[in-house]
């Protein structure tokens, strides 16, 4: 019984002689990250208009929006690295990078400012605008604002915006059947 024992760890030691290390050296080699790898949540603040979608689509409430004051911010302790404030994000302002964050003893959060628009340069976007004869009143682009900004009266056949609560997102545009609302 001794003697297989003997062999099998002989087998056991020349197998692992000639294989290559199941660790990597990670301080001297660069870390590599698999393709299909989450990351974290990186913004492109000048590109955000501030929605909100975010944030309510975020199941740990890792990230606040205040339209106000123009900021962002995640908490990434709290975030989960889930990505579903990517997918939700109309302006496609949101990725996910690969790479982890480092590790932190205490609760930080970071908050980006989106940059102070010059008042000479043309908005882009802008606010919708339906085209009565196309629109057929279906409330698709009432029930798809995430702001809450569109009525539709089907019975009266009026159609209306709270400009405060617009925030130009264009999913009201996206989600007309007819094409009816342009930006």
């Amino acid at each position: 019984m001794e003697k297989t024992r003997l062999f099998t760890l002989a087998g056991r030691v020349l197998k692992n002689l000639f294989r290559k290390p199941a660790t990597v050296g990670y301080p001297y080699e660069p870390a590599r990250y698999p393709e299909r790898m989450r990351g974290h949540v990186e913004i492109r603040i000048e590109d955000c208009i501030t929605c909100g979608l975010c944030m309510r689509s975020c199941p740990s409430q890792a990230i606040q929006v205040d339209r106000k004051a123009g900021t962002w911010t995640i908490s990434r302790f709290d975030c989960v690295q889930c990505g579903s404030c990517v997918n939700v994000c109309p302006k496609k302002c949101l990725t996910m990078a690969s790479g982890y964050t480092a590790p932190g003893t205490a609760r930080t959060s970071e908050t980006y400012t989106k940059p102070q628009e010059e008042k000479t340069q043309p908005a882009q976007g802008g606010k919708p605008v339906v085209d009565k004869e196309k629109c057929v009143y279906c409330t698709l682009c009432a029930k798809k604002c995430p702001q809450e900004a569109i009525t539709v009266d089907r019975k009266e056949k009026t159609w209306s915006l709270d400009a405060e609560k617009c925030v130009e997102c264009g999913i009201c545009g996206e989600s007309c059947p007819k094409k009816a609302i342009s930006l």
